[in-house]
């Protein structure tokens, strides 16, 4: 896992990656989820979006924790409008490519891009099949709700 120390912006980012470090000295997690043969990146990012720790190319890291930032600011703010007292806790979606999983949260976010599993278990019942014009489903976990499963048109 790389430091990107050019994209540090305050002692908070610092904070997070020496917090991260200890962490997963005493608890390897993240060494854990990079070992997995499925996994092709981990990123960890500042709240504006911005890679602080990865172990992909950096334009890569840059272009996901952006848009994924966004992403995660946005199901955060339909969760509350549905239950104010309830808030996400990891988002996971899979298109024909990859499987994204997000952990939002007000301070930084957690991204794991992880290709899919040739394994993985087909959907059988009609009603959980993907439409064929729908590229995109979405599971979301949330702290008091029930996890939700959401298909949407990626555009």
């Amino acid at each position: 896992m790389k430091i990107i120390t050019n994209l540090i912006k305050d002692y908070k980012d610092q904070w997070l990656i020496n917090t991260t470090v200890v962490i997963n000295e005493a608890n390897p997690i993240i060494d854990r989820i990079m070992d997995d043969d499925s996994v092709a990146g981990v990123i960890m990012t500042n709240k504006e979006g911005a890679p602080i720790l990865t172990n992909i190319s950096t334009t890569r890291a840059t272009n996901y924790g952006l848009k994924l930032n966004r992403f995660g600011a946005m199901t955060q703010i339909y969760i509350k409008e549905l239950d104010p007292f309830d808030e996400v806790l990891a988002v996971r979606f899979h298109t024909k490519k990859v499987e994204v999983m997000l952990a939002p949260h007000p301070e930084f976010n957690i991204i794991v891009i992880q290709q899919p599993r040739p394994n993985a278990k087909k959907h059988t019942n009609k009603e959980n099949m993907l439409h064929p014009r729908i590229g995109c489903e979405c599971l979301m976990r949330v702290r008091y709700g029930q996890c939700g499963l959401l298909t949407f048109q990626v555009q």
